[in-house]
Order: C-alpha cells, then sequence, then structure tokens
C-alpha cells in the first residue's frame, strides 16, 4: 500500500467519537510527562539559585520510604524521603517552617538504612531571602555528612549530584 492509499483508506474511515476519545488519552499521557518533566526542570533550577540563598540549621522530623510500584511495565525505584524543619528570625519574631526532601535508591533497605543515618539530625536548609517559606536542601550538602550506602556499581546511578527543592 503506497502513501496515496494510505490517505484514501483515511478518508473513508468513519471518524467517530470513540477514535478522539483515544486522541484525548494520548493527549493526558503527554500532557502528565510534560508537567513531570517542568516539574522536575523547576526543582533544578530553584536548586542552583538556592547555592547562593542564606542557610539556616534545620532539623529533620519524620523519614519515610515510598516503595516503587510499576508503571506501563517500567519499575520505579523506592524513594526516600524526609521532612524536615527550620526557623528564621524575622524582626523580633522567630518563625517556623517545614519543607521535604526526597531521594530515589536502588532497593528498600538502602533507602531505610540512609534515613536512620538522618532522622533526628540537623541538616544545612538554604533559604530564599524574600520568601522564607521557600527552602531548599541540598543533596550536596547531605552527602558530605551523611554519605550514601554504596554496595555495587549500580549504586553510583544514585550518587549522583542532583538537587532536590521544596
Amino acid at each position: 500500500m503506497n502513501v496515496p492509499e494510505i490517505f484514501e483508506t483515511l478518508k473513508r474511515v468513519k471518524w467517530s467519537s470513540i477514535h478522539w476519545w483515544q486522541f484525548h488519552n494520548l493527549f493526558a499521557v503527554f500532557a502528565g510527562s510534560l508537567a513531570e518533566a517542568s516539574r522536575r526542570w523547576v526543582k533544578r533550577r530553584n536548586a542552583r539559585l538556592a547555592q547562593n540563598w542564606p542557610s539556616v540549621d534545620g532539623r529533620v522530623q519524620r523519614t519515610n520510604v515510598v516503595k516503587g510500584t510499576r508503571f506501563y511495565g517500567s519499575a520505579r525505584h523506592p524513594t526516600a524521603s524526609f521532612t524536615y524543619s527550620y526557623s528564621v528570625n524575622e524582626g523580633s519574631e522567630t518563625n517556623y517552617y517545614t519543607g521535604d526532601f526526597s531521594r530515589p535508591f536502588p532497593d528498600e533497605d538502602r533507602a531505610w538504612e540512609w534515613l536512620w543515618t538522618l532522622k533526628d539530625k540537623k541538616v544545612r536548609v538554604h533559604v530564599h531571602p524574600d520568601k522564607p517559606e521557600v527552602s531548599a536542601v541540598l543533596a550536596g550538602d547531605l552527602d558530605a555528612h551523611f554519605p550514601l550506602p554504596m554496595r555495587t556499581p549500580e549504586d553510583l546511578a544514585f550518587a549522583r549530584p542532583e538537587i532536590y527543592t521544596r
């Protein structure tokens, strides 16, 4: 079948709402992927900016590991996350804020092992100078004091110096 015959075949097809619904589903997947890529780009950009923000001491509060789930046949790695709190002096007042940090791991045991070293510890929190509720914990700062548990060469893929922000 050559190209003109394909176009003639497409002209004869009755395009019902079912066909348009399939395009709608593809659009939803595309839009979701674009939103996730945008979110990651914004996080990386904010983290680069956060390197120049003033820093304060924060404290790790809650830790959790979200188990990997399967999405369209691909395995997702477990993600270790923690919530941190920090305080900022604004004039004569001291205001308290919280933030979140997460990082992927090759398996759940390593994620919990790393979080165990962080539990109730102080972490360096970079705070936006004009918006103290906006903060960032840099992966490089954490790696300097709380190194990732390395066991295999595969772990090196997860030790990349990405920066995660709130």
